[in-house]
Protein backbone atom coordinates (compact mmCIF):
# COMPACT_ATOMS: atom_id res chain seq x y z
CA UNK A 1 0.00 0.00 0.00
CA UNK A 2 2.80 2.98 0.64
CA UNK A 3 3.57 2.02 -3.17
CA UNK A 4 -0.10 3.27 -3.76
CA UNK A 5 0.72 5.97 -1.18
CA UNK A 6 3.72 7.20 -2.71
CA UNK A 7 2.32 7.79 -6.24
CA UNK A 8 -0.76 9.40 -4.89
CA UNK A 9 -3.48 7.02 -5.37
CA UNK A 10 -6.11 7.13 -3.02
CA UNK A 11 -7.98 3.31 -2.93
CA UNK A 12 -11.59 4.72 -2.54
CA UNK A 13 -11.43 7.08 -5.08
CA UNK A 14 -10.18 4.77 -7.35
CA UNK A 15 -12.91 2.35 -6.47
CA UNK A 16 -15.43 4.60 -7.08
CA UNK A 17 -13.63 5.65 -10.24
CA UNK A 18 -13.81 1.92 -11.67
CA UNK A 19 -17.47 1.72 -10.57
CA UNK A 20 -18.22 4.65 -12.29
CA UNK A 21 -16.52 3.42 -15.41
CA UNK A 22 -18.60 0.01 -15.15
CA UNK A 23 -21.55 2.21 -15.10
CA UNK A 24 -21.05 3.85 -17.88
CA UNK A 25 -19.89 1.28 -19.51
CA UNK A 26 -22.76 -0.60 -18.92
CA UNK A 27 -25.12 2.31 -19.39
CA UNK A 28 -23.32 3.10 -22.82
CA UNK A 29 -23.51 -0.47 -23.82
CA UNK A 30 -26.96 -0.68 -23.57
CA UNK A 31 -28.16 2.70 -24.60
CA UNK A 32 -25.77 3.36 -27.56
CA UNK A 33 -23.94 0.66 -28.32
CA UNK A 34 -27.16 -1.83 -29.24
CA UNK A 35 -28.82 0.87 -31.27
CA UNK A 36 -25.83 1.41 -33.02
CA UNK A 37 -25.19 -1.86 -33.78
CA UNK A 38 -29.09 -2.84 -34.68
CA UNK A 39 -28.81 0.29 -36.84
CA UNK A 40 -25.73 -1.35 -38.91
CA UNK A 41 -27.41 -4.39 -38.95
CA UNK A 42 -30.89 -2.79 -40.84
CA UNK A 43 -28.09 -0.70 -42.89
CA UNK A 44 -26.61 -4.01 -44.28
CA UNK A 45 -30.20 -5.80 -44.68
CA UNK A 46 -30.73 -3.03 -46.52
CA UNK A 47 -27.58 -3.14 -48.62
CA UNK A 48 -27.92 -6.79 -49.52
CA UNK A 49 -31.25 -6.67 -50.12
CA UNK A 50 -30.70 -3.87 -52.97
CA UNK A 51 -28.06 -6.08 -54.31
CA UNK A 52 -30.37 -8.93 -54.71
CA UNK A 53 -32.44 -6.71 -55.86
CA UNK A 54 -30.11 -5.15 -58.31
CA UNK A 55 -28.93 -8.91 -59.28
CA UNK A 56 -32.79 -9.64 -60.11
CA UNK A 57 -33.14 -6.42 -62.08
CA UNK A 58 -29.66 -7.48 -63.96
CA UNK A 59 -31.29 -10.65 -64.55
CA UNK A 60 -34.72 -9.34 -65.91
CA UNK A 61 -32.75 -6.61 -68.15
CA UNK A 62 -30.26 -9.77 -69.58
CA UNK A 63 -33.75 -11.63 -70.27
CA UNK A 64 -35.26 -8.48 -72.04
CA UNK A 65 -32.21 -7.86 -73.44
CA UNK A 66 -32.83 -11.58 -75.14
CA UNK A 67 -36.20 -11.35 -76.29
CA UNK A 68 -35.38 -8.14 -77.68
CA UNK A 69 -32.86 -9.49 -79.74
CA UNK A 70 -35.11 -12.55 -80.74
CA UNK A 71 -38.00 -10.33 -81.69
CA UNK A 72 -35.66 -8.50 -83.78
CA UNK A 73 -34.36 -11.66 -85.30
CA UNK A 74 -37.84 -12.63 -86.31
CA UNK A 75 -38.49 -8.87 -87.48
CA UNK A 76 -35.61 -9.30 -89.98
CA UNK A 77 -36.64 -12.67 -91.17
CA UNK A 78 -40.06 -11.68 -91.69
CA UNK A 79 -38.75 -8.51 -93.66
CA UNK A 80 -36.14 -10.93 -95.67
CA UNK A 81 -39.45 -12.93 -96.30
CA UNK A 82 -41.61 -10.18 -97.32
CA UNK A 83 -38.73 -8.60 -99.64
CA UNK A 84 -38.02 -11.74 -101.15
CA UNK A 85 -42.02 -12.79 -102.09
CA UNK A 86 -42.27 -8.71 -103.23
CA UNK A 87 -38.99 -9.72 -105.40
CA UNK A 88 -40.59 -12.55 -107.13
CA UNK A 89 -44.15 -10.66 -107.32
CA UNK A 90 -42.36 -7.62 -109.20
CA UNK A 91 -40.53 -10.23 -111.28
CA UNK A 92 -44.33 -12.29 -112.24
CA UNK A 93 -45.91 -8.58 -113.02
CA UNK A 94 -42.73 -7.40 -114.63
CA UNK A 95 -43.22 -10.71 -116.98
CA UNK A 96 -46.88 -10.00 -117.05
CA UNK A 97 -46.48 -6.38 -118.49
CA UNK A 98 -43.17 -7.85 -121.04
CA UNK A 99 -46.12 -9.95 -122.35
CA UNK A 100 -48.57 -7.82 -122.81
CA UNK A 101 -46.36 -5.19 -124.51
CA UNK A 102 -44.90 -8.22 -126.57
CA UNK A 103 -48.79 -8.62 -127.64
CA UNK A 104 -50.15 -4.71 -127.46
CA UNK A 105 -47.15 -4.44 -130.22
CA UNK A 106 -47.59 -7.38 -132.32
CA UNK A 107 -51.56 -5.97 -132.74
CA UNK A 108 -50.17 -2.50 -133.19
CA UNK A 109 -47.28 -4.24 -136.40
CA UNK A 110 -50.35 -6.15 -137.41
CA UNK A 111 -52.76 -3.36 -137.70
CA UNK A 112 -50.30 -1.45 -139.62
CA UNK A 113 -49.47 -3.78 -141.90
CA UNK A 114 -52.77 -3.97 -142.28
CA UNK A 115 -53.62 -0.26 -142.62
CA UNK A 116 -50.21 0.18 -145.39
CA UNK A 117 -51.80 -2.78 -147.69
CA UNK A 118 -54.91 -1.06 -147.33
CA UNK A 119 -53.12 1.91 -148.50
CA UNK A 120 -51.41 0.52 -150.90
CA UNK A 121 -54.35 -0.76 -152.83
CA UNK A 122 -55.99 2.16 -152.50
CA UNK A 123 -52.64 3.94 -154.16
CA UNK A 124 -52.57 1.30 -156.81
CA UNK A 125 -56.19 1.71 -157.43
CA UNK A 126 -55.74 5.57 -157.92
CA UNK A 127 -52.67 4.85 -160.20
CA UNK A 128 -54.52 2.77 -162.46
CA UNK A 129 -57.28 5.54 -162.80
CA UNK A 130 -54.71 8.29 -163.39
CA UNK A 131 -52.82 6.13 -165.74
CA UNK A 132 -55.78 5.24 -167.89
CA UNK A 133 -56.79 8.34 -167.97
CA UNK A 134 -53.02 9.33 -169.11
CA UNK A 135 -52.94 6.35 -171.48
CA UNK A 136 -56.55 7.56 -172.57
CA UNK A 137 -55.37 11.27 -173.21
CA UNK A 138 -52.39 9.81 -175.33
CA UNK A 139 -53.92 7.81 -177.49
CA UNK A 140 -56.27 10.51 -178.10
CA UNK A 141 -53.67 12.78 -179.45
CA UNK A 142 -52.22 10.29 -181.37
CA UNK A 143 -54.72 8.73 -182.93
CA UNK A 144 -56.98 12.20 -183.00
CA UNK A 145 -60.19 10.36 -182.22
CA UNK A 146 -62.20 9.94 -178.46
CA UNK A 147 -62.02 6.67 -177.13
CA UNK A 148 -65.61 4.93 -175.73
CA UNK A 149 -65.09 4.49 -171.96
CA UNK A 150 -65.36 0.62 -173.16
CA UNK A 151 -62.46 0.78 -175.28
CA UNK A 152 -60.43 2.84 -172.55
CA UNK A 153 -61.30 0.73 -170.22
CA UNK A 154 -60.00 -2.34 -172.34
CA UNK A 155 -57.15 -0.46 -173.18
CA UNK A 156 -55.83 0.17 -170.05
CA UNK A 157 -56.46 -3.32 -168.53
CA UNK A 158 -53.86 -4.07 -171.31
CA UNK A 159 -51.49 -1.82 -170.31
CA UNK A 160 -51.40 -2.91 -166.98
CA UNK A 161 -51.29 -6.38 -167.88
CA UNK A 162 -48.27 -5.73 -169.69
CA UNK A 163 -46.38 -3.62 -167.04
CA UNK A 164 -47.44 -6.09 -164.22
Amino acid sequence: MEIIKQFGINPILLAAQVVNFIVLLFIFKKLLYKPILKVLDERKKKIEESLKNAEEIEAKLQETNEKIDKMLAKALDEGQKIREESKKEASVYLEDVKQNASKLSQEIIKKGEEALRVEKEKMQTELRVEFSEIVAAALQKVTGKVLSKKDQKDMIEKSIKGLV
